[in-house]
């Protein structure tokens, strides 16, 4: 199913570059609408990304500012950094 959409005080600038680009394309401004709305539908949103991100990440099983003393103790007493293993 197809539906209309109607956009209301739009600049008219904007409307000159849009239709400018659509022809650059070679393509009606209509066509060149539907493409850029279904296009920009197609990107995730902000919110999504960043629940991706959080359900993909690993969780360390040293906590990070203890491998830091870890490492800055060794240095200090002169050996070899452990192992990150």
């Amino acid at each position: 199913m197809t539906v209309t959409i109607q956009i209301r005080e739009l600049d008219e600038s904007v409307r000159d570059r849009l239709k400018a680009r659509a022809a650059q394309d070679g393509e009606s401004f209509n066509s060149y609408l539907k493409r850029l709305l279904a296009r920009e539908a197609e990107k995730p949103t902000q919110q999504e990304v960043f629940a991706r991100v959080r359900s993909r990440s690993e969780s360390a099983s040293v906590p990070a500012a203890d491998l830091i003393r870890a490492e800055r103790d060794a240095r200090a007493a002169g050996a070899a950094p452990p192992s990150r293993r």
